[in-house]
């Protein structure tokens, strides 16, 4: 499985998720998730290929997510540039 920004995650919390950045680091892809429910609920996971499927888990490390939060802004800023504007 291939995971895009935007796409839509259902998560082991049994909460959805959509990808707002997707970013790689060291080898390592990660992704940034907000819930779609409640967009306080976010998460930063890591990507991993388990056999024949795609799972994420989640990022604790604050000296990881520390170097991760720039390379998340600059890979899905060209997001905020296609919102509409009220000019």
């Amino acid at each position: 499985m291939n995971i895009e920004i935007k796409d839509i995650l259902k998560l082991a919390d049994n909460q959805t998720y959509v990808v707002c950045s997707k970013t790689e680091y060291q080898g390592i892809t990660y992704f940034y998730l907000i819930d779609i429910e409640n967009n306080e609920n976010i998460k930063f996971v890591e990507e991993k290929q388990n056999a024949d499927k795609t799972v994420v888990i989640e990022v604790e490390d604050k000296d990881l997510l520390q170097n991760l939060l720039p390379l998340f802004y600059e890979n899905a800023k060209h997001i905020l540039e296609e919102l509409p504007t009220d000019n």
